[in-house]
């Protein structure tokens, strides 16, 4: 039996995105309605009739229009939060899924909406063989805490076996994106993802690409960029760039950039 551990805290539909749009289309269809009401009081004499139908029509109809979009904007999925891992609950079929911080596998981070200060605010992760996508949108409330907690959940347990398994001659699968800019793709289905993803080995010796790039780890002596750069460049000791990917394309960017780290500052002996 997984041992869920204490909750710690509960992630649903955001409080102002479903009062905001409750509220204003209740204020629109009651409008219309009074509006509705007046004319069949008064329509006789009422002065600017086509006017007043015109204005109790639209007030209808964008009431209407705000609910079917609070129903759009309602996240499929919400959240709890665990010790010792994440609880998903379908709002579709009303299933729980509970997935333990270990098993989580492949985060992509990336930003949705027109945002000046290029805030990361969305992320889509999944678990140990599964393609099954779990998004976390603005739209959830605390969000940004969420995602915090899981990015540095998955550095905390996923951090020492890459290590381990880097220093007994293994390799670590990350994933990247041809096409990086492609956010409104990963809302419409996420096995797009798997038509646009290209694969990166890394080993303790030498980082391999699809594509045919070979980097020697050895080669390796600086590492720039992050969640608050666009890219992510891999530098020789001259400040020449062995190689590059942008941080929004690359699957759990942040363990990557943790274990290039650790390789630049400490060699991993590779045993036999």
């Amino acid at each position: 039996m997984i041992n869920e551990g204490r909750l710690l805290s509960q992630h649903g539909f955001a409080k102002a995105n479903s009062w905001i749009t409750l509220v204003l289309s209740v204020l629109l269809l009651i409008g219309g309605a009074v509006q509705i009401a007046f004319l069949l009081a008064f329509g006789q004499t009422a002065e600017g009739l086509h006017t007043v139908i015109l204005s109790a029509l639209l007030s209808i109809a964008l009431g209407i229009v705000l609910i079917l979009l609070r129903r759009l904007i309602r996240p499929n999925q919400i959240y709890q939060l665990h010790e010792n891992g994440i609880l998903v609950i379908s709002q579709t079929d009303k299933k729980n899924r509970f997935i333990p911080f270990d098993r989580i596998m492949d985060i992509y981070r990336f930003r949705t909406g027109k945002y000046t200060r290029r805030i990361l605010n969305t992320m889509i992760f999944r678990e140990e063989d599964s393609k099954v996508w779990h998004r976390i949108t603005p739209n959830i409330a605390n969000s940004e805490r969420l995602i915090e907690v899981i990015k540095n959940e998955q550095l905390m347990y996923r951090g020492p076996w890459a290590l381990n398994t880097l220093a007994q001659g293994g390799d670590i699968l990350f994933t990247y994106l041809i096409n990086p800019h492609s956010g409104l793709k990963r809302f419409i289905g996420a096995n797009l993802l798997a038509l646009n993803e290209k694969k990166i080995h890394l080993s303790a010796l030498v980082l391999t690409t699809d594509e045919g790039k070979k980097v020697p780890v050895e080669d390796i002596q600086f590492i720039s960029g992050g969640s608050n750069s666009p890219l992510i460049r891999l530098l020789d000791k001259h400040g020449r760039i062995l190689f590059s990917v942008e941080y929004t394309s690359l699957s759990s960017a942040d363990l990557f950039i943790a274990l290039i780290e650790h390789m630049i500052q400490n060699r991993i002996p590779v045993r036999n």
